[in-house]
């Protein structure tokens, strides 16, 4: 709709202004007939009656002498009547026409170039489009913004990245601020050049104004993925200065990136922080990326802290999993022992297996044997435990087997 409005009011425009000059021109004169006959379709074209303003063209192009500058006129409007009603093929045809006749003043040719090219990229006739885009340019003193971005769209469908970068940076570089689609292009263009650190600039600029936009973080973690890791921490580090960090959801977006860069523990530090100024919600999911957040920080103390508060929250007992695991690491035998029970209380499903594991492991340490060997028989009856499971008993055994020998020999 936009393209179409693009195209057809301003050529319109123009056309008035061309039907007047004929009236009044010696050089570029309409026959009396043809002149009236423009005026009364333009004005129903104005109103929106395009149908009949076609119809009107059609009959009125059968009375011109063929290669007149009537012919040519009449043509001419009839391309903007089928652009109005979006039939852009037809309207092509008439465009082109047109201008083989030569018979247009240079200026109303000039003009029609660019509304040629403008529909050839909407038809997607991209190097056609672009053809005609570039003959417009070169004889243009003073192309427009949007001029700049119609030829660099043209240029990315067909590879050229180099004169979409060249032509979008001329585009953007002349406005205080830009439509969206154009950065995108630019950015699009950027990475197909594999010209990473402009593509970086660029989309750090874009996150900045579109900071809730996923793609653009997406983006934006693939690029610092093209770094090394101290380039990308900086690099990081310098967005997150720039961007306001008392909002939660961007704040949870820079704790992303700075997991998917391998730097947990700024992650964590990032985290910490909206939680305690309130403005990240203290939910199960944000805990549970602080754990993981400290845990991949190997900072196991915190996110066992973590943890705690997390199982207290969580119904489905998989927190109270990880709790005791951590536990266990950190050789907090009676503590994970009770974390384990408490997830068993909750647990559903094949992770059931693994926490009766843990939990024998877990008496194991405490000495606890007989609870030890009760849990690791029951272990044995999940397929992924059975054989980690039947090992610590044949180990267990041993263990009983040799006490027993000793308190034989002791008595």
């Amino acid at each position: 709709m936009s393209s179409r409005l693009s195209i057809t009011l301003l050529a319109m425009l123009l056309f008035f202004n061309t039907l007047t000059m004929a009236k009044n021109s010696n050089q570029y004169s309409l026959t009396n007939e043809t002149y009236k006959a423009l005026v009364t379709t333009q004005q129903l074209m104005f109103k929106e009656q395009y149908s009949k303003a076609e119809i009107q063209l059609l009959g009125l192009l059968k009375r011109t002498n063929a290669g007149s500058y009537d012919e040519a006129m009449v043509k001419q409007m009839l391309g903007y009547a089928y652009s109005s009603q979006e039939q852009y093929q037809k309207a092509i045809t008439e465009f082109e026409q047109v201008l083989a006749l030569r018979v247009l003043s240079e200026t109303v040719s000039h003009s029609l170039r660019y509304n040629l090219g403008q529909l050839l990229l909407i038809e997607e006739e991209y190097s056609k489009g672009v053809k005609m885009l570039e003959q417009w340019f070169s004889g243009e003193s003073s192309p427009s913004n949007a001029a700049h971005a119609l030829i660099a769209s043209g240029y990315y469908p067909l590879n050229n990245y180099s004169q979409t970068v060249i032509h979008m940076k001329v585009a953007i570089g002349n406005k205080k601020s830009a439509p969206e689609n154009w950065y995108q292009l630019l950015l699009a263009a950027h990475i197909e050049l594999k010209q990473y650190s402009a593509g970086i600039e660029l989309v750090e600029f874009m996150i900045v104004h579109y900071p809730h936009k996923d793609r653009y973080w997406q983006q934006l973690a693939f690029l610092y993925g093209q770094q090394n890791k101290e380039v990308s921490a900086l690099a990081a580090q310098v967005l997150a200065d720039r961007l306001e960090l008392s909002d939660g959801d961007v704040l949870l977006r820079v704790s992303s990136l700075y997991r998917y860069l391998n730097i947990p523990y700024k992650s964590a530090q990032l985290l910490v922080v909206g939680l305690q100024k309130g403005v990240v919600i203290d939910n199960e999911k944000n805990l549970s990326l602080l754990a993981d957040s400290w845990l991949a920080a190997r900072e196991r103390g915190k996110a066992a802290a973590v943890l705690k508060r997390l199982a207290e929250k969580d119904s489905t007992g998989e927190s109270d999993l990880k709790y005791g695991r951590v536990l266990f690491d950190l050789e907090k035998w009676q503590t994970s022992s009770e974390a384990f029970e408490n997830s068993l209380q909750k647990l559903k499903g094949p992770k059931r297996g693994t926490a009766i594991l843990m939990a024998g492991l877990a008496e194991f340490q405490l000495g606890r044997l007989k609870k030890a060997k009760f849990y690791l028989n029951k272990a044995t009856d999940y397929k992924s435990e059975e054989k980690q499971a039947l090992q610590w008993l044949n180990y267990l055994e041993l263990i009983i087997e040799g006490k027993s020998v000793e308190q034989r020999a002791g008595s």
